[in-house]
């Protein structure tokens, strides 16, 4: 079994400042983090092993410490494909496959997906670009661009699909520490603070945050915000209306985002799980969890709770999307959530890396509190900066 380091053990219902927001630690910290991180790890290993047929042409797509790729040699695969932006775990790639023995059976490039072009088209794509939320790591334009350049007509995706879902959550515990700012974090460089002055955003509910959110927070059942097939005909942009019954009466204090991704054919790798102890919990990803300012009473069981999009996803710049929705309950909604995304800004690595970043952030929604018996709608708005992170 996989065991977490003990210096970033965590627990139920604490706020953890968004890892994608603090790209430079994954160098050090994350990339351990997601070594051990047991879910993860098994279910990659295991689709790999399912899905990777002797002979094969495989890219790893976004290599990292390059045990993805040797898992890809190691099932069968006849050479092997490697990209990465950054130099410094390119070399940590390249020394795990020479130690496992795969010497002169792969080929490492450093750079953007976007801007390599490959020897050869290849029978398998391996990726691991999904953020706690399914799309919020940008993996739409880059997987349809490899698939449309690099992947043969015939090939398969790993990934095979990924849906991203969304449950209303009640969690005092956790609204009350995003109130008073009090977040761990990886790096002891990494504060709020800093973060906040970084994004130039004033309030900490204009970001997201990790969490581990248990089953009983929730106020009803999760619901699939959109399922991915990574079949060229994904859009980066898309509107969805999300209507809960709700069947636990308390307060809504924001929503749990998460994904289930289906890897190959037996395997599905889902972070939703809440045992800790039990490591059916993501270390890396954790959940995401998306505050509202003004929290809602939810007073009667079978209320309807809707969140329907503004305007849904749309693009507003290059790189930059506009993400609105409403939280109704019962039909009354008096603000709107617009959710700013940007994928637009450039790594701190001195290349033209766009890696992801989500965060959120709410500019000028107008908020009231709910009217009398609980009845209302609430309004957040997330601004999400990404980078493409391979």
């Amino acid at each position: 079994m996989l065991n977490t380091c003990p210096d970033f053990i965590y627990e139920f219902g604490e706020v953890w400042l968004p890892v994608s927001e603090n790209i430079l630690a994954w160098e050090q910290a994350f990339h351990q983090i997601m070594l051990d991180n047991q879910i993860r790890m098994e279910a990659y290993r295991n689709a790999i092993q399912e899905a990777v047929k002797p002979g094969m042409v495989v890219l790893d797509l976004g290599t990292g410490t390059g045990i993805v790729g040797v898992w890809a040699l190691q099932a069968g695969a006849k050479y092997l494909y490697a990209t990465d932006v950054n130099a410094d775990v390119i070399s940590n790639a390249i020394a795990a496959f020479e130690g496992g023995g795969f010497a002169g059976k792969f080929q490492v490039f450093h750079g953007l997906s976007y801007d390599i072009n490959l020897p050869n088209q290849v029978d398998l794509i391996i990726s691991e670009i999904i953020g706690n939320l399914g799309d919020n790591e940008d993996f739409i334009p880059i997987l349809n661009d490899a698939r449309t350049r690099i992947l043969k007509q015939d090939g398969r995706m790993l990934p095979r699909s990924v849906r991203g879902q969304l449950v209303p959550v009640s969690t005092a515990k956790v609204h009350r520490q995003v109130a008073a700012q009090q977040c761990r974090t990886l790096d002891n460089n990494y504060s709020l603070p800093e973060l906040m002055q970084r994004l130039a955003i004033k309030s900490p509910f204009n970001l997201y945050y990790d969490v581990i959110i248990p089953r009983s927070c929730y106020l009803s059942e999760p619901k699939v915000v959109k399922h991915f097939l990574f079949d060229g005909h994904d859009q980066p942009v898309y509107a969805t209306e999300l209507a809960y019954v709700v069947t636990a009466e308390g307060v809504l204090t924001g929503f749990k985002g998460s994904f289930a991704a289906e890897l190959s054919d037996s395997v599905v790798l889902d972070i939703s799980g809440d045992d800790i102890a039990a490591r059916t919990t993501s270390d890396s990803w954790k959940h995401c969890y998306l505050p509202l300012q003004n929290p809602l009473n939810v007073i009667s069981q079978l209320a309807k709770l809707t969140l329907s999009p503004k305007h849904g996803k749309q693009r507003i710049a290059r790189g930059r999307y506009l993400l609105s929705f409403e939280v109704a309950v019962d039909g009354n909604c008096v603000n709107n959530t617009p959710h700013h995304v940007d994928y637009s800004h450039p790594s701190r690595r001195n290349c033209t890396e766009r890696r992801a970043r989500y965060s959120a952030s709410r500019y000028a929604a107008q908020r009231s509190w709910p009217p009398a018996g609980g009845r209302g709608c609430a309004a957040a708005d997330h601004c999400v900066h990404r980078r493409d992170r391979e």
